[in-house]
């Protein structure tokens, strides 16, 4: 079986990293060099600090590596032996679906979700799973060449996306960005009664989650006070939620504007999604603005969900080489 995958575009920001940098160079020669190429446990990284583990998992194979490519999969394994589930046929005539703990054993580490990538020089083409996403990727890479004592502590690697206006030219520089944050929905009786604590958890953790700034965030953000978030959380009605946009922009004056480059666009934007953006000025993009980005089929494994790491990093692989000859990027294979 096959399903329908979105594999996106990343470059390398090479500013404030050292001269000549090849993140495909350097990321074989560190899992070489440190004796990591062969077992999955010597790639293990404790990002997060909560029980949860990030491995580069699946590689290309080891006799490929002197290619032009690399590829991976990266996966994220929370600790804990239970899940819930309904065993039951989802067609059954029942007036409810009963839900059961399932207990995995011991040794089993549940799975939060898988990400796929392909580098070529400073090129990455990656497709996301729901929970684990371009962010990291970037986190990984960064405390694994870190670990390695290849980047300094200061230094991070940041994945750029390519945003294009929606009739596939250049993206012009923008006076304005408007930026839709995640809803917020109304809290419990249960959360109003408990106010601030419950709201500023809660909302933290759907930021982290989703790796997207909520509403509240941005309010909070603006100086808005705890308090007045909970208020405002007080008003919405039971099954309502708050929406909000909020605008960037560079004052040169009181009244004139300084663009913002297309270059600063391809970073601060890299994680959102282009549906909750907008563009003004000289940038006005009537057409929509979209990610370098392509659909493609890749297998399943058996009839599952699980995507069959292989042919994702096939699939990526064929997408940086299909944006290549369409000029889209300056991608070179040989």
């Amino acid at each position: 079986m096959a399903k329908k995958l979105t594999i996106q575009y990343r470059q390398l920001k090479t500013e404030g990293l050292f001269e000549g940098v090849d993140l495909k160079a350097m990321t074989v020669d560190v899992l070489r060099h440190r004796g990591w190429d062969s077992q999955a446990k010597s790639r293990i990284l404790n990002l997060d600090q909560d029980g949860s583990v990030v491995i580069l998992n699946k590689v290309s194979p080891v006799d490929t590596w002197n290619g032009p490519i690399f590829s991976g999969q990266i996966i994220h394994l929370q600790d804990g032996t239970e899940v819930q589930a309904v065993l039951q046929s989802l067609e059954d005539e029942s007036p409810e679906f009963q839900l059961t703990n399932i207990d995995l054993g011991e040794r089993a580490k549940v799975l939060r979700g898988a990400l796929y990538f392909a580098i070529v020089g400073n090129h990455v083409g990656l497709i996301e799973g729901q929970q684990v996403r371009g962010r990291t990727l970037e986190r990984y890479m960064t405390a694994l060449l870190q670990k390695a004592d290849e980047l300094e502590p200061t230094q991070v690697i940041i994945l750029n996306s390519k945003f294009m206006a929606g009739d596939g030219k250049e993206l012009s520089e923008s006076s304005e960005i408007t930026v839709t944050a995640a809803p917020s929905a109304a809290p419990t009786v249960g959360e109003q009664a408990e106010a601030v604590a419950r709201i500023v958890e809660r909302e933290a953790g759907a930021a982290r989650e989703h790796e997207q700034a909520t509403v509240f965030d941005i309010l909070r953000m603006m100086g808005w006070s705890d308090e007045a978030i909970v208020s405002l959380g007080q008003e919405i009605p039971p099954g309502g939620w708050v929406e909000g946009s909020f605008k960037v922009f560079i004052k040169e004056s009181q009244r004139k504007k300084k663009p913002i480059s297309r270059a600063t666009i391809n970073e601060a934007l890299r994680n959102i999604d282009p549906a909750d953006l907008g563009l003004k000025g000289d940038g006005s993009e009537r057409g929509g603005i979209v990610k370098l980005s392509i659909q493609k089929d890749v297998a399943t494994i058996g009839t599952g969900s699980l995507v069959d790491p292989q042919s994702a990093m096939e699939q990526i692989v064929n997408a940086l080489r299909d944006w290549a000859a369409q000029g889209k990027i300056d991608c070179r294979f040989d």
